[in-house]
């Protein structure tokens, strides 16, 4: 008996980041800057990142983890930018990528910031086509381009 062809869909869950997520949320976002996709080779607490982390409940960020199991293997926030707008940022471990993960991180987030009456901005590797094609999916449109990175905004 032969395998089935379609790939195998993995279940996840997403969730908001809670407190005891901490080390496993800072493992995951490792895993993916260890590609080298991320604009730093391991995670760097800014001062946006430890509020996040250290005040979940707080109104002015969103903080989402996509879990499978008890594994975080993806995350998505939304940070404000003191510019009237929400700064995207994303990431899925390689493992589970293709899954749909990412899109369901992003739809949410963006609900979050319709909600807040925000626009969203991002930035994204040039050569990062698979983020690329999903931000344009979601109706993110190219800015401009900084050292190799496309600066999208939504609406």
């Amino acid at each position: 008996m032969g395998l089935p062809d379609a790939p195998i869909r993995m279940a996840f869950a997403l969730r908001p980041y809670q407190p005891p997520d901490r080390r496993a949320l800072i493992e995951a976002i490792n895993r993916v800057c260890a590609e080298g996709m991320m604009r730093t080779p391991c995670f760097e607490p800014t001062p946006a990142w430890e509020h996040a982390l250290n005040r979940p409940d707080c109104r002015c960020h969103f903080l989402l983890v996509a879990t499978e199991g008890s594994r975080i293997v993806g995350w998505c926030r939304l940070f404000p930018t003191g510019e009237g707008t929400l700064e995207l940022g994303i990431g899925v471990v390689a493992f589970y990528r293709y899954q749909g993960i990412g899109s369901a991180l992003v739809k949410v987030a963006l609900d979050w910031a319709s909600d807040q009456g925000m626009p969203v901005i991002l930035e994204t590797r040039t050569d990062n086509l698979p983020a690329i094609r999903l931000f344009i999916r979601f109706g993110f449109r190219t800015i401009g381009q900084t050292n190799g990175h496309w600066r999208m905004c939504y609406p």
